[in-house]
């Protein structure tokens, strides 16, 4: 079967996150809590991607995947997040936060029945909104208290930084998305291979975050 350069690149995603899953397999053990929740995620990302290309290459849809990967990713990564900034406020409302949102992405799916083609956005919107903040605050918090004495050795740079790229590059495709596949299937597929690009670049960022953080 044939494939086109974009497919093969969207295809290949799936190598950084098991480079990612096989260093969080290696670092797990001696990992602190928060790389430890960290490393559910990727075995989680590994777990929803071998599944998805599966589904692809037997041609059934694999969109029914998203709301529960978004949602997982989401509880993961705000759980994550309070324990870094070590915030009252944040370990009080990350409950909450993933009740509304696990509930937004409830009502927007059961909301659209039969429309298989289409990706619901609203939860991966507010998803980058929650993420970017979170992480620039980690950014603040590391400014401010001056502690850390070499940023490239710290885990959560790479993390953050990583994070803070994917889904600030990310966020107009996340909204624009299906105004995109409606307007140009060609438009669309570059536009999911530049959505690639950056997954590549995230798990790489998590991977490293892994490796400096092994003395930790």
């Amino acid at each position: 079967m044939h494939y086109s350069k974009e497919q093969l690149i969207v295809l290949f995603t799936y190598l950084p996150v098991l480079v990612a899953a096989g260093m969080a397999l290696v670092r797990y053990r001696k990992a602190a809590r928060p790389m430890k929740l960290l490393c559910w995620l990727i075995f989680f990302a590994l777990l929803i991607e071998s599944i998805s290309r599966i589904l692809w290459f037997i041609k059934i849809s694999n969109l029914f995947l998203w709301p529960v990967y978004i949602t997982v990713e989401f509880a993961l990564l705000t759980w994550t997040y309070s324990l870094v900034l070590d915030q009252k406020w944040l370990v009080a409302l990350r409950g909450w936060m993933l009740g509304v949102f696990t509930a937004i992405v409830l009502v927007r799916e059961l909301g659209q029945p039969g429309q298989s083609v289409w990706i619901d956005n609203a939860g991966r919107s507010i998803e980058s909104v929650v993420i970017i903040f979170l992480a620039l605050a980690y950014f603040y918090k590391v400014f401010q208290e001056l502690k850390v004495q070499n940023l490239l050795l710290e885990p959560f740079f790479w993390v953050s930084a990583g994070l803070l790229l994917f889904f600030s590059g990310n966020f107009l495709i996340f909204i624009f998305m299906n105004f995109i596949l409606l307007y140009s299937k060609n438009l669309n597929d570059q536009i999911w291979v530049i959505h690639a690009l950056m997954n590549y670049m995230l798990y790489i960022t998590y991977a490293i975050a892994l490796w400096v953080g092994r003395e930790k």
